[in-house]
């Protein structure tokens, strides 16, 4: 019964989570790209019931807990949420995050009320092992989400700063080699730099627009290439000579880090030796030896 009660509550929070979590359309981009007009009423009203008025009051019921909340804390999931490119609003964030949590606290209590016989340290056991998972597992997606982006653009990015600088050393302009590099890759770096290309199109300057893709990225390489471009055209410097430079940086930066990753390995195989080796080595080499020991003391009392 225990279990069953454990699976339908969390597959209910998870399917609520997923529903209201799941990436919405980009209606700015769309009206960008000339995919059509603006919404009509009519496509307004074809909407789910989720999103007409299901959504819309979770995201003010959101905006109300963030008002209960640290600022520094709101403004630091905020900034994650803008590295992971906004795949959810801030308020569906905080309200999904205490959906979770209420969830758990009322297994919790379940738990605690079904099972009346247990003592209080082990109710203290059931707490610390249980509330902490609930509380948690939100900002650990969101925090995963955001790493494996970044990596994912890291990756990407010394190949494409290389179709860069063949792009620009072959005549093309800046904002024309965006265009190409976006068009022939894929991933998050194509959305950064599409993003790139609709702040320009909307009449920010390269300066503002690099600075604002770079930041809501968060990644290193990404922000000292915005800084580069931005110094170069500052001091009248060949963007061809700028970009080259800046691929040849971070190749070097890419295989600094495959060394400390390398170098790391060691460590890190350290633990799974001790726990898996160890055991094994000691019941093949110490435990005949404990047992010869024990049958020569046997016989020799025998004796």
């Amino acid at each position: 019964m225990l279990p069953l009660v454990f699976v339908l509550v969390f597959g209910t929070v998870s399917l609520a989570a997923w529903e209201w979590l799941r990436p919405k359309e980009n209606v700015i981009a769309r009206r960008i790209a000339g995919d059509g007009p603006a919404l009509t009423e009519e496509r307004r009203l074809s909407g789910s019931l989720m999103s007409r008025s299901i959504a819309p009051a979770l995201g003010r019921l959101g905006t109300r807990i963030s008002t209960l909340l640290p600022r520094n804390f709101v403004r630091s999931v905020d900034r994650m949420l803008q590295m992971a490119d906004q795949p959810w609003s801030l308020g569906g964030f905080l309200t999904a995050w205490a959906a979770v949590v209420v969830a758990g606290g009322a297994l919790f209590a379940w738990l605690v009320i079904a099972r009346a016989e247990m003592t209080p340290l082990q109710m203290m056991v059931l707490g610390i092992g249980l509330l902490p998972f609930p509380a948690l597992l939100p900002y650990a997606v969101l925090r995963r989400r955001v790493k494996n982006r970044q990596q994912s653009i890291t990756r990407a990015l010394p190949d494409a700063m290389d179709l860069l600088v063949t792009c620009v050393e072959a005549g093309m302009g800046v904002d024309a080699a965006f265009g190409l590099v976006t068009e022939r890759t894929k991933g998050p770096l194509a959305a950064t730099f599409a993003l790139y290309l609709r702040q320009v199109g909307l009449g920010r300057s390269r300066r503002e627009a690099l600075a604002f893709v770079a930041d809501r990225t968060g990644v290193p390489d990404l922000v000292g290439l915005a800084a580069s471009i931005v110094q170069g055209e500052e001091l009248g410097t060949s963007m061809g000579d700028v970009l080259r430079r800046q691929s040849e940086e971070i190749r070097a930066l890419r295989a600094q880090r495959a060394r400390e990753r390398a170098q790391r390995a060691p460590v890190l195989m350290t633990l799974p030796l001790v726990i898996f080796f160890l055991p094994a080595m000691g019941a093949v080499i110490v435990v005949p030896s404990i047992i010869n020991l024990v049958d020569f003391v046997q016989n020799l009392g025998s004796n």
